[in-house]
């Protein structure tokens, strides 16, 4: 059964071997959290001991400093990018490892600014080189793939002034514009924390000339927060990703099983929704058994799963995924299709990409497209 997923950070969903290959090629012995610790007793050249080191990172999200270890756990993959050559390399490397595991199509995201701090790059052409390695993949594999550029809202605005790491909204948002064609889109996303502190209005202006430009643009929103209420990050953010920026898709969106209001909306507008069941667990956000995943299929919204940051929380593919939420969420065959061609419906590709995407579902299974 082919899965599509559409939510997938590129960094975080690097496999051990990679890590350790990239390792090796730059002689890099220690790993060092994001801000330049060293964690002992982790070995990056070993993909055993990379798994080990996450394993215990995912085992320790109840801990007071969980989130805190998660995000120094970027530091890995992130260090071990070193040219652009590595990134192009890697992405390519990806989409091909996601597409021998059945995934028919794969969205990777990353924000530029993050490999900047080891590729030293303009940013510019840091995400021409991301782009390259899915261009690649299409090219020499025939493997469907899209990069989505990313930057983080708490550093998405400031004077004009402040350095360019805390001014990311419109810088990268213009190299969106200039590398997206119509013909292989290239994507845009708002990442990072806290949702309530910065809203999606706030990005509004330094959003133009990539919504001028036609760049399809997902959203974090509706994630980081808990039931009931979801107050620290309630549905009105969705709603204000889609009416102010022209969101065409929410990342996670959790929060949307709160208001019957905002799902009619995502409903009547086709929103995609980027589900992520897993990673909202090991946050401590939604129990996967709770998660509002059935009540978006039973509504009509179009709704896919993503493997979010899969080297942090596992499993690594959308196959795995579903052998280990699907019972929980009584997600059977016929759902499971629903959400590839939800995926296939929301990607962002070109239409004739999105025809054969479709098409070859159907193929798989006919009943898929009655």
């Amino acid at each position: 059964m082919f899965t599509v997923d559409l939510h997938r950070h590129f960094e975080a969903g690097l496999r051990p071997e990679t890590i350790a290959m990239l390792a090796t090629r730059h002689g890099i012995t220690a790993v060092r959290t994001r801000a330049g610790e060293t964690v002992a007793g982790v070995d990056p050249q070993d993909p055993a001991s990379i798994r080990r080191y996450y394993r215990d990172i995912a085992a320790g999200f109840g801990r007071p400093d969980g989130f805190v270890r998660f995000t120094d756990s970027f530091g890995l993959p992130l260090s071990v990018l070193r040219t652009l050559e590595d990134l192009e390399e890697a992405v390519f490397d990806q989409l091909v490892d996601g597409a021998a595991s059945g995934s028919l199509h794969t969205e990777l995201r990353g924000s530029p600014f993050s490999y900047q701090e080891y590729v030293g790059a303009p940013v510019e052409e840091i995400a021409q080189a991301l782009v390259a390695g899915a261009d690649r993949a299409w090219r020499e594999r025939g493997v469907s793939g899209t990069f989505i550029l990313a930057f983080s809202r708490q550093k998405g605005v400031a004077p004009p002034g402040a350095p360019a790491v805390q001014r990311q909204a419109a810088i990268v948002a213009g190299v969106a514009a200039r590398l997206h064609r119509a013909d292989r889109p290239v994507g845009l996303d708002i990442a990072g924390f806290p949702e309530l502190a910065f809203p999606p209005a706030a990005f509004a202006a330094a959003l133009a000339p990539a919504r001028e430009a036609g760049v399809p643009l997902t959203v974090h929103a509706g994630e980081q927060g808990r039931p009931p209420g979801f107050a620290d990050a309630p549905p009105g953010l969705i709603v204000e990703a889609i009416e102010q920026l022209g969101a065409r898709r929410i990342g996670h969106g959790t929060s949307l099983q709160e208001s019957p209001e905002a799902r009619a909306l995502v409903r009547e507008r086709g929103v995609g929704i980027e589900c992520c069941p897993v990673s909202n667990a090991c946050m401590g956000f939604v129990p996967v058994a709770a998660h509002p995943l059935p009540m978006f299929l039973a509504e009509g919204l179009a709704a896919s799963i993503g493997t979010d940051d899969p080297l942090m929380f596992g499993p690594f593919t959308l196959a795995d995924t579903r052998d280990m939420i699907g019972p929980a969420l009584g997600l059977d065959a016929a759902a499971w299709r629903t959400l590839a061609r939800n995926g296939a419906a929301t990607a962002f590709v070109a239409d004739d990409r999105r025809r054969a995407l479709l098409a070859a579902l159907d193929a798989m299974d006919p009943a898929a497209g009655s």
